[in-house]
């Protein structure tokens, strides 16, 4: 029996490569997170997931050489062996699908994944005994055959659903409308305006998703300081606050640490400040504290 040790570098959630890993050295002893064991094992792998962290990874590496390492925060190109790859860990958490129809340029979805494809189903995550499962599909709403089956098991098993990466609103219809209203989803139904050009579409599905009663109020992510300017942002949190719906403010990495980026973070991402002022009353009561 071998001693294997697992580095889950920079997330506090599961780790799908590393549960695989894990599962295939199911026979073995797995230790997990505890790197003061790096020279007391036989196999080290390490993930990392964003790339201001990949020094920890490279640490270990010259510690030990044969650490094997990937992920999205250290080499993209790295991928698991096809028999850790065909893993499938029942942690209900996962992938029913990869890949993405985008190509975003501040995303690495595709660089990572490449076009999207359904690659499983629930049972493939599903331990069978939860109430609830999160799916970490990029953009299951690309394939819509796929999603209304994710959406039938999720029904036919009476079990509630967290979408957690979002769904693309821009790939919204009558039909997945009514498919998503027969789903109990858990926590938000989480959307993203990205772009400023976004405003007429989002407003349109808003009311298609209100037409449709799926749920009384959403949730979306706003990317802000990747290619606009301060106003835009500000105008695309005012949009949402206007239809009645949450929002977090996501501050691309380059965006320079001013006061202004602060206040908008600190005011859109507390729902309560976000709902009861205007950004400008928000910032007055901010300075005076």
């Amino acid at each position: 029996m071998m001693k294997v040790l697992l580095l889950n570098i920079d997330s506090k959630l599961p780790n799908i490569a590393l549960e695989k890993i894990a599962l295939y050295h199911k026979d073995d002893e797995v230790i997990w997170d505890l790197p003061f064991m790096l020279q007391e094992v036989d196999k080290v792998y390490a993930s990392c997931i964003f790339t201001k962290n990949k020094y920890q990874v490279d640490n270990y590496v010259g510690l030990r050489p044969d650490v094997m390492a990937g992920g999205t925060g250290y080499d993209m190109t790295i991928k698991l062996p096809s028999e850790i790859e065909a893993m499938k860990p029942k942690i209900n958490y996962g992938f029913t699908s990869r890949g993405c129809i985008r190509k975003c340029p501040f995303c690495m979805v595709w660089q990572s994944e490449g076009y999207i494809k359904a690659v499983g189903d629930i049972y493939d995550i599903w331990d069978g005994k939860a109430k609830a499962i999160t799916l970490l599909d990029n953009n299951i709403l690309a394939v819509p055959s796929h999603f209304e089956m994710i959406c039938n098991q999720v029904s036919t098993e009476k079990l509630s659903v967290d979408f957690n990466q979002g769904l693309d609103i821009r790939l919204l219809t009558p039909s997945l409308c009514k498919t998503l209203k027969g789903v109990r989803i858990k926590g938000d139904i989480r959307f993203a305006f990205d772009e400023p050009s976004m405003e007429k579409m989002i407003r349109e599905k808003v009311k298609l998703l209100n037409e449709h009663d799926v749920r009384s109020r959403y949730f979306f992510y706003v990317l802000v300081g990747y290619d606009t300017t301060f106003e835009e942002d500000l105008h695309r949190c005012n949009v949402i606050k206007e239809l009645g719906c949450r929002a977090y403010v996501m501050r691309y990495e380059t965006t320079p640490k001013e006061k202004r980026y602060i206040r908008l973070a600190e005011w859109v991402n507390q729902m309560w400040t976000f709902a009861k002022y205007d950004f400008d009353e928000f910032c007055v009561r901010r300075e005076a504290l």
